[in-house]
């Protein structure tokens, strides 16, 4: 099988690494040889563990360059972070045949699902939060957008799964 990549997006607590280890695990039922990488994973294996801008550059880059090593292994690569600029996620979604499933929440429910307390953290000026403490270039054109406050993620992995079918990945 060819490797493909699946860019799943959203402001953070919208569900992404959620949907990601369901969708995961489905495709593993599936016989499919399949990974999960969320972006916390990423800032752990560079050593970042900040929100500035800088080390949002900074992880972005080694998820390009990790995503360049893996898509070389015939996998299905599921990529779960808050990509909260446009040329960042076109340029990742660029290095293969991809889809890119961006989750959408209003704040209020993204504050009320925040277990992690980023938004409280960002309200106290102890980091810096896409979406909420600067601007969020949100996705013109996912290929598909969820939305995930409403869906249940049983649901939100069906439809990942009607995309793959559509784009000739699955049976």
């Amino acid at each position: 099988m060819e490797s493909r990549l699946i860019l799943i997006t959203g402001m953070p607590s919208s569900g992404k690494t959620t949907l990601g280890e369901a969708l995961n695990k489905k495709l593993r039922e599936l016989n499919l040889c399949s990974i999960h990488l969320d972006g916390i994973e990423f800032r752990e294996m560079i050593g970042t563990a900040d929100f500035t801008l800088k080390s949002i550059r900074s992880t972005i880059e080694a998820i390009e360059k990790i995503t360049k090593v893996l898509l070389r292994k015939g996998i299905i690569l599921i990529i779960t972070i808050v990509g909260p600029f446009d040329k960042d996620r076109k340029r990742l979604l660029s290095t293969t045949d991809s889809i890119h499933v961006h989750l959408e929440c209003p704040l209020e429910e993204l504050k009320k699902r925040d277990f992690k307390g980023v938004y409280e953290k960002a309200d106290k000026g102890e980091m810096i939060l896409p979406g909420y403490s600067f601007e969020y270039e949100f996705p013109k054109n996912p290929d598909l957008l969820l939305k995930s406050c409403i869906m249940s993620v049983e649901e939100e992995v069906k439809q990942v799964i009607r995309v793959m079918k559509e784009k000739g990945w699955l049976n």
